[in-house]
């Protein structure tokens, strides 16, 4: 029987945390260069993006690596007004258990 250890899950983990660089919203059409606002490991992997002046309609949001790529993405219909909006990415992993017929 093989099991997956936690110290794979940690590090895995930490990879992913570490690959996302920023993320890219969508807002009234519009791309925005955005920072990570906040990581959390307290209940799974997530990231934070925060939107604090912009204003309009926003339809998506991606987290990206060095090189653009998007990694995740969010498609939304939020209408963000003068308040400011955080949007959250979790990155949870979980380890199932699949059964091969040989």
């Amino acid at each position: 029987m093989s099991e997956i250890q936690p110290l794979m899950i940690d590090l895995v983990q930490q990879f992913l945390s570490n690959l996302v660089v920023g993320a890219k919203v969508t807002i009234d059409g519009v791309v925005y260069d955005k920072e990570i606002y906040h990581t959390s490991t307290k209940y799974g992997l997530r990231k934070y993006v925060k939107l604090s002046m912009e204003q309009g309609i926003v339809t998506r949001a991606a987290l990206v690596d060095s090189y653009g790529r998007e990694l995740y993405v969010k498609t939304m219909s939020y209408q963000k007004g003068a308040q400011g909006y955080v949007i959250a990415f979790p990155l949870q992993l979980e380890v199932k258990e699949v059964k091969v017929n040989e």
